[in-house]
């Protein structure tokens, strides 16, 4: 179930970045990106308010909890600013590397409390695959 729920992910990113792309077009890169996150903050309030959610104390949050919405906004952000010029599947190819690499050394060194999964010989044959499908499209 959860392999469907990521794949569902996946397909749901991809519409994403190119409604992003097409907002950018329109509004450029930096109001599109702050139009996304208002919506988005519209949406989860009205969402919580209807699941009847509790505010937790911010200042009970440690700091570093709140870099993911930081790199949410470069994501959309550097996505928004690279799509008019190499495309949606580019920037979905060279992420989902750049999102295998760093999964990859998180596991392999155990970073963010996760347990250490350390890396087999056997993946480089994935990788090598993938870097070949992506220098592909960029050469094409």
């Amino acid at each position: 179930m959860y392999k469907n729920l990521a794949f569902i992910t996946g397909v749901i990113l991809a519409v994403m970045l190119f409604f992003n792309g097409m907002l950018a077009s329109i509004m450029g890169p930096y109001m599109s990106t702050l139009m996304f996150h208002f919506i988005g903050l519209i949406i989860i309030i009205i969402i919580s308010i209807v699941k009847k959610n509790k505010l937790p104390r911010i200042t009970k949050i440690p700091i570093l909890f709140l870099l993911p919405g930081v790199l949410s906004v470069l994501t959309i952000l550097l996505n928004n600013i690279c799509i008019p010029k190499i495309g949606i599947t580019l920037i979905i190819g060279i992420s989902l590397f750049g999102q295998l690499v760093m999964s990859n050394i998180v596991d392999h060194l155990g970073l963010f409390g996760m347990p250490v999964n350390k890396f087999k010989k056997e993946k480089m044959i994935a990788f090598s695959i993938i870097s070949l499908g992506i220098i592909a499209m960029i050469t094409m």
